[in-house]
């Protein structure tokens, strides 16, 4: 049977109440619920909200009470909302019917690298990107193991979903992220990509020299900063950064694969497997999709094309490249400007619906009109 997931903050359970988001929910077909329990900062509009229309979140945060006997170096801060708000339990209390997926943001946490810079990611010049822990240290990797271990133990959780288990790609939408060069693909890809001691090592071990790799990509990119001149090199399929790719999809996906061995067997673990659109660059997260559906429960993956066709033709490349027996979930963006009208979402769901998913997920509750319910329940009907 397949799910129907809709994506909420717990600030609109708090500002519309959990009763009365619940029947909305239920009306519109809707029986599960994503709840963000860990997140990230942003800045959001809230179309239907009963007071301010614009929403700060405090950056890294979790929204429960995390056990610090978990954690070690790195450790999660509890929102502030959460301390006079627990939204778990609203919706424990008024919506016992909606399976709660607990909506993780792993390692995308600019508060945790900020303070942790040893920790971050790493270009090849030595700057640290803060808004980007990196997976292969084993200090992040013992944080989101706990993380998620700590979220699986909060009472109604189910499942898990985890966003970002892996690197962040370079223009990640981070706070006032500017720039006044036109950045090519490859040169996007060669910036966000982690030098760091711990990657450095762990692709040695694999037999890639990253210290001449490391050279020769701080010449290229020197070189288009100076004259403008685009790489000579194509990271997407250059052999030795082809190898890089299959060591750091190899690290992501092991990563995953410790977490779901840590978690209740009664929990389950989805991975969101990258913030790209399209999908088919979620390898510059360093995450491969056929490995995280072997090492996860199931893949959550957004289908966030503009208009039918396009979303339709990426999920089943999806399909294609994760393999004809995982397990995935699709999510849709049912409003501006990806889909437009009741009949555009009527037509994606049954495009995903073609490919055997798991779950059909909505994205996300506060940001979209309540119109939007209503093309929903059209399209579930």
């Amino acid at each position: 049977m397949t799910r129907h997931i809709m994506y909420l903050y717990p600030w609109d359970l708090r500002d519309e109440g959990a009763g009365a988001v619940a029947g909305r929910l239920r009306a519109a077909g809707i029986d599960s619920v994503a709840l963000a329990t860990s997140y990230h900062s942003g800045k959001f509009l809230r179309p239907h909200s009963p007071g301010g229309k614009v929403y700060f979140p405090e950056g890294g945060t979790v929204y429960f009470e995390p056990d610090a006997a978990r954690y070690r170096q790195l450790a999660p801060l509890r929102a502030r909302l959460a301390e006079g708000y627990d939204a778990l339990a609203e919706l424990s209390r008024h919506a016992p019917d909606l399976g709660v997926t607990a909506w993780t943001v792993g390692l995308h946490n600019s508060r945790l690298g900020q303070s942790h810079p040893e920790l971050a990611a790493q270009t090849v010049y030595g700057d640290r990107l803060i808004n980007s822990l990196c997976t292969a240290q084993p200090e992040v990797r013992h944080y989101l193991t706990a993380l998620c271990a700590d979220t699986a133990a909060q009472p109604g959780v189910r499942e898990i979903a985890l966003e970002t288990p892996g690197w962040q790609a370079f223009r990640h939408g981070h706070h006032h992220e500017f720039e006044l060069v036109d950045l090519p693909e490859a040169v996007q890809t060669m910036l966000g990509t982690c030098f760091c001691p711990a990657c450095r090592k762990g692709a040695r071990a694999q037999g890639l020299d990253m210290g001449r790799l490391a050279r020769d990509t701080a010449a290229q990119l020197d070189r288009f900063f100076e004259t403008g001149a685009p790489p000579a090199t194509d990271p997407a399929t250059d052999p030795d950064w082809r190898a890089l790719h299959d060591w750091r999809a190899a690290t992501v996906a092991a990563l995953v694969a410790e977490i779901r061995a840590e978690l209740p067997p009664e929990v389950r673990l989805a991975v969101i497997p990258t913030t790209q659109t399209p999908n088919s660059l979620c390898w510059i997260e360093g995450s491969d999709l056929s490995r995280l559906a072997t090492a996860a429960d199931r893949l959550e993956v957004p289908a966030y094309r503009c208009g039918v066709a396009d979303i339709a033709g990426d999920a089943a490349e999806v399909r294609a490249a994760a393999g004809a027996e995982a397990e995935i979930g699709f999510i849709l963006r049912p409003t501006f400007p990806h889909l437009t009208d009741a009949g555009d979402v009527a037509r994606a769901v049954q495009a995903l619906r073609a490919l055997g998913p798991t779950s059909v997920s909505f994205y996300n509750y506060g940001h979209m009109r309540l119109q939007s319910l209503d093309w929903i329940a059209s399209a579930l009907a």
